[in-house]
């Protein structure tokens, strides 16, 4: 069992769930547990209801449908129902983010809940310094007190979901390498996170059940999540209002490859050697000899899309989105500074 007490408290290692969260749950006499509906979080819940059977489990859901600040509401409300203070966040960015927005709710009415993450696939694993769910603008939140990553919950994982999932992780980890903060330790690991994941996507999608590959990628987004100490970027700025508007059919992965690319070629001339030096993470599975060609040979390699023009996005909505990615936060830490003009470039460039 591996431990790790940078940002948070987090348990890594195979059967995470049945050993390290009854050990950090204890005697608690009661918990919330909150479940989105990403694949492979359903099994997950049951996991974790059969580790902890001394401890009385209710259940709750996130539901796109409802208001953010209300759904934060009902799940305080629950947990005061129930008379506990700890809130299991089972699933992806939603469940995670969803219970995060609580944390910091509780905060401003003088309470400290317990927060416990249990990924159920790859995401940022509720290390970034901020959440935003839905078009809402991003909410500083607490990050999880403990986080329990079990590699196992990737096994059965539906391939597209998981190229996509990863491919996420990935421009995150560019993003923050490329920020133009001064972050040496969170370059170190949005370093490492990309190098891991390129070697071992291929080889989880080739071989599902590789149990070596299962690990080094969520040790990759692992990675990539600790890395958000610093920021996400312009992909990030520009993806949330195309994904806002298309709704959960749109997997944000597939959107990041082609923004990767367009923005990699927009901010090549503001980020030094940096791009250089992420492209040669590629080298095992392309030649190209530009970061924007071997992200998009990578994407191709994987099955994913490299256009926008692939995922059916009508470019007569560039202006809009483009306005809105010029006024988003995430802009802000974008190495090159991003106008209306310069998105709606971006946006034609990934078209």
């Amino acid at each position: 069992m591996t431990l790790i007490d940078y940002l948070t408290r987090t348990h890594f290692a195979e059967a995470a769930i049945e050993d390290a969260l009854p050990e950090e749950v204890g005697t608690l006499a009661r918990a919330l547990m909150l479940v989105d509906n990403e694949p492979g979080s359903a099994a997950v819940c049951t996991r974790v209801q059969e580790s902890l059977g001394q401890t009385s489990i209710s259940l709750a859901r996130t539901d796109r449908a409802t208001p953010h600040e209300e759904a934060t509401v009902r799940i305080l409300s629950a947990m005061s129902d129930i008379r506990t203070g700890t809130l299991i966040a089972v699933g992806g960015s939603a469940a995670v983010g969803q219970a995060r927005l609580a944390a910091e709710h509780a905060l401003r009415r003088g309470e400290r809940l317990t927060l416990i993450a249990v990924p159920a696939g790859l995401c940022d694993f509720g290390l970034a310094r901020r959440v935003r769910l839905g078009q809402g603008e991003p909410v500083a939140c607490p990050r999880p007190d403990r986080i329990i990553a079990d590699p196992t919950v990737l096994e059965g994982a539906p391939s597209r979901r998981l190229a996509a999932a990863a491919m996420e992780v990935l421009v995150h980890a560019i993003e923050a390498y490329a920020s133009p903060v001064y972050h040496p330790p969170a370059d170190a690991l949005a370093l490492e996170a990309a190098k891991r994941l390129t070697r071992w996507l291929p080889v989880a999608l080739a071989s599902p059940s590789h149990r070596e590959a299962q690990r080094e990628l969520m040790a990759a987004a692992l990675t990539a999540g600790l890395a958000l100490e610093k920021a996400v970027g312009g992909v990030d700025a520009l993806a949330h209002p195309i994904k806002a508007e298309l709704g959960p059919g749109v997997l944000q992965g597939d959107l990041h490859v082609p923004l990767m690319a367009a923005m990699a070629d927009f901010n090549t001339e503001a980020v030094g050697d940096r791009y250089a030096t992420m492209a040669e993470t590629f080298a095992r599975t392309t030649r190209e000899p530009h970061f924007s060609t071997a992200i998009g040979a990578f994407a191709r390699a994987i099955g994913l899309p490299t256009s926008l023009r692939e995922m059916g996005i009508n470019p007569a909505r560039f202006d809009r989105f483009a306005e809105m990615a010029a006024n988003d936060p995430g802009a802000l830490a974008n190495p090159r500074r991003l106008t209306p003009g310069d998105c709606r470039r971006i946006l034609e460039a990934a078209w």
